[in-house]
């Protein structure tokens, strides 16, 4: 998470870090690091391959709104999250048979997201 104050030149970490995990031996340092507010383990419920969304602004979906949008393409689990929630995945939809690999923004700030499995486009809400 990046807030809209800052001034940019936030080092997420990579190449010593994936999410709040270090792969680097013998240790990492993450002093200076801004890590991730959420991140999961590798799973097959949770997933591996995290594909980023985008924060909800539409009106479809009332209770949606502020909150961060995204998936795994591996366990198609669809979730949000939210500085209110405290960063908890809340599922959307949970172990679809999509394989989700991008997000995309319509004018109105309603949500779309793309099933490279059945090369479908889905909006999120009504």
């Amino acid at each position: 998470m990046q807030p809209a104050a800052s001034g940019g030149g936030e080092n997420y970490g990579w190449n010593v870090m994936e999410g709040a995990n270090c792969y680097v031996t013998p240790a990492c340092d993450g002093a200076g690091l801004t890590l991730p507010v959420l991140s999961y383990p590798h799973g097959a419920s949770t997933g591996k391959s995290i594909t980023g969304g985008y924060v909800y602004r539409g009106t479809a979906v009332p209770g949606l709104v502020g909150s961060y949008v995204f998936s795994d393409y591996v366990s198609g689990n669809v979730w949000r999250t939210a500085a209110a929630s405290g960063w908890q995945r809340t599922p959307l939809f949970s172990n679809t048979s999509m394989q989700v690999t991008t997000f995309g923004e319509d004018a109105n700030g309603e949500l779309y997201l793309a099933d490279y499995k059945t090369g479908s486009i889905y909006r999120i809400g009504r």
